[in-house]
C-alpha cells in the first residue's frame, strides 16, 4: 500500500467527507460494505471517535433508514442523554424497529458472547423480513469474546456477520485494543481499518496478514498520538490521516 493521502479535516466538517463515512458504515451491499474494524489501546479515545463518526453519519441522507446498534460491555456510551441504554434484547429489537441508534448494555458480562450471538441472529432475522433494511452492529471490546484473537475460532454468529453480512444489509463493526486481536477470518472480510494509538507489536502482524508496508506502519504508529487517527482503505489502498475529533460529553 503505497498510495497515501495526508488529510487534516476540521472535525466539524466531517460530514463534508461523506464518502469516507459511507465507506466506514453504510451497509449498502457495495464494494465497501464489508465490515470495518477499529483498533486502539485503552484510553486512546476510540469510543469518542466512534461516537462522533456515527453521529456525523446520521446527519447524511444516505443513513436515514440505517439502524445502528452499539453494544458496550463497559456500560457506557457517548451519544447523549437522549439515547437511553437498554438491558434486554427484546427491548433492543423493538428500539431498532423505530430508532436509527440503539445502545445495548449486556447485564451479565459472563453472558457477553451469548448476548452478542443472539443479537446478531436477531438482526439477521430482521434483515430477512425487511429486504430493504440496513443494519450496523457495533461490538465494543470484542477482544474479550472467546475465539476473538488471531488464532481463535469466532462463534458461528460472528462468522455469519463477517462473511454473509454484506449480502443481507448487515454490517459488523468490531472494536478492539490491537490489530492482532482480530481473528484471521476477518482479515479478508473488512474494507476499512481505523487506527488510533496502537502497539508497535502489531507492525509485523499488519505486514504478514494485511500486506501493509512495515515502513508505512512504523511511521503511522509514531504519528498516532494525542487522539489523532487514521483510516486505512483495505480495498484500494491508501491512508487518510486526521486530527482529533471533539471530545464527547
Amino acid at each position: 500500500m503505497k498510495n497515501e493521502e495526508n488529510v487534516v479535516l476540521k472535525p466539524v466538517k466531517m460530514t463534508e467527507n461523506s464518502q469516507l463515512l459511507k465507506q466506514m458504515f453504510l451497509p449498502d451491499g457495495g464494494t465497501y460494505a464489508l465490515g470495518s474494524s477499529f483498533a486502539a489501546t485503552s484510553g486512546s479515545g476510540k469510543t469518542t471517535l466512534l461516537s462522533h463518526l456515527i453521529k456525523e453519519s446520521l446527519k447524511l441522507d444516505s443513513f436515514k433508514e440505517v439502524r445502528f446498534v452499539y453494544v458496550s460491555i463497559k456500560l457506557e456510551h457517548l451519544f447523549g442523554d437522549e439515547v437511553k441504554p437498554l438491558s434486554t434484547l427484546n427491548e433492543t429489537f423493538k428500539s431498532m424497529a423505530k430508532n436509527n441508534l440503539t445502545v445495548f448494555y449486556p447485564t451479565d458480562p459472563t453472558n457477553y458472547e451469548t448476548d452478542v450471538d443472539n443479537l446478531i441472529e436477531g438482526v439477521f432475522n430482521m434483515a430477512n423480513v425487511n429486504d430493504n433494511g440496513q443494519y450496523v452492529i457495533i461490538v465494543d471490546d470484542c477482544n474479550i469474546l472467546q475465539g476473538f484473537d488471531n488464532r481463535g475460532n469466532p462463534s458461528p454468529s460472528m462468522k455469519k456477520a463477517a462473511i454473509a453480512g454484506r449480502s443481507k444489509g448487515v454490517r459488523l463493526i468490531t472494536i478492539c485494543h490491537r490489530i492482532g486481536n482480530m481473528p484471521r477470518l476477518f482479515n479478508g472480510n473488512i474494507s476499512g481499518l481505523v487506527l488510533m494509538n496502537v502497539s508497535k507489536m502489531d507492525i509485523e502482524y499488519a505486514k504478514k496478514v494485511f500486506g501493509l508496508e512495515v515502513d508505512m506502519m512504523e511511521s503511522l504508529i509514531d504519528e498516532l498520538t494525542d487522539y489523532k487517527w487514521a483510516y486505512i482503505d483495505m480495498i484500494r489502498g491508501g491512508v487518510m490521516r486526521f486530527n482529533p475529533v471533539p471530545h464527547s460529553k
